[in-house]
Parts: structure tokens; sequence; C-alpha cells
């Protein structure tokens, strides 16, 4: 029996990690860990960016992870996150290196990247409101001019600038069946 894969796909805030990722996990009937189920069940208790946040969010992303384990090997799982390329990344994104590991499941990186100026249209989109979501095009603009994203080796990077989620889920689908093939 063929293990299915791990996916991870990051990107900037509002880049469409979790929607592509939705997309992704639904044609290939998998499962979506977004990087909000973490951030927003901290942020429901804690203050963003505080010690005890920081601890239950990898309290919670231990918890998640390990139930993701528990899959069956024929369930794909897709993971999203935005991080900065800086050392703090390295052990934040371990976790997804080590779920790939402990299931024997090839682990296929992806890295949205677009415009700073479609990137500042998408996370204003009003369907981004009322969530714990970043809406601010100037934090935004503000973290992309001191920031680089966090891009391991062997990512693949996709502009998706002009593109839908949908062209964006069916390039990563394709990609990851015929590496599969």
């Amino acid at each position: 029996m063929t293990v299915a894969p791990v996916i991870h796909i990051g990107g900037w805030p509002g880049a469409g990690k979790k929607t592509i990722g939705r997309i992704v996990a639904d044609q290939m009937g998998g499962r979506l860990i977004h990087n909000h189920i973490m951030l927003d069940a901290a942020r429901a208790i804690y203050a963003r960016d505080t010690p005890e946040s920081i601890a239950m969010r990898e309290e919670v992303r231990t918890l998640i992870l390990a139930h993701a384990r528990r899959l069956p090997s024929d369930v794909p799982i897709v993971l999203t996150d935005a991080l900065a390329d800086e050392p703090a990344a390295i052990p934040l994104f371990q976790p997804t290196l080590d779920l790939a590991r402990d299931r024997n499941a090839p682990l296929h990186l992806f890295a949205l990247d677009l415009s700073v100026a479609e990137n500042q249209r998408r996370l204003t989109d009003p369907s981004r409101l009322g969530s714990d979501k970043l809406t601010d095009a100037n934090v935004l603009k503000t973290l992309r001019g001191k920031d680089k994203l966090f891009v391991q080796d062997g990512t693949r990077m996709l502009d998706v600038t002009d593109m839908s989620a949908q062209d964006a889920a069916d390039r990563i689908c394709a990609y990851v069946e015929q590496s599969n093939a």
C-alpha cells in the first residue's frame, strides 16, 4: 500500500494557503491542518505572542499532530504555515518534517508567492473579517519589507498573483500525483 503524502503550503498572510489547502485536501481525500487551528486556540485564552500563548500553541500543535499520525496511511495530510526566514522558523517547521518521517510519507513543500499589491488586495477581502487573520495591509507591507518567507530546501515556489485558488490547488495536486507515480 502506498503511503499518502504530507503536503506543506507556506506563504504570506493572505496568500490563500488555507483556501488552496482545503481544495487540495478535498481533491486528494485528505485532511487539512491549517496554521490558524493552533493560533486561534491559543489566542482564545491568551494575548498573542505571550509566553503562555506560545506554550499553548505548541501544546495544541503537538496534540493535533499526534492524532494526525494515527490517520490511516492512505490519507494525505495538508499543512499550512506563514513563517519568516529567521532562526525561530526551524523549530516551528520541524514538526512537519517529523510528521512526514513518522508516517514514512513523501513530503511535498510549496511556497505561495504573489505581488505585494495582490497580497494586500487579498488580505483585505471581506471574508477575512471577523477572524483572527491579519487584515491590515500596512502591517503586511511592513512584514514583506523586513522579512523573507521561510523556504526549506526542496520547496517548489508557486506564483499565485494571477492564479485562482482552484488553479493553484490543481497545480499542487498535479505535481504531487506526478511525483508519486
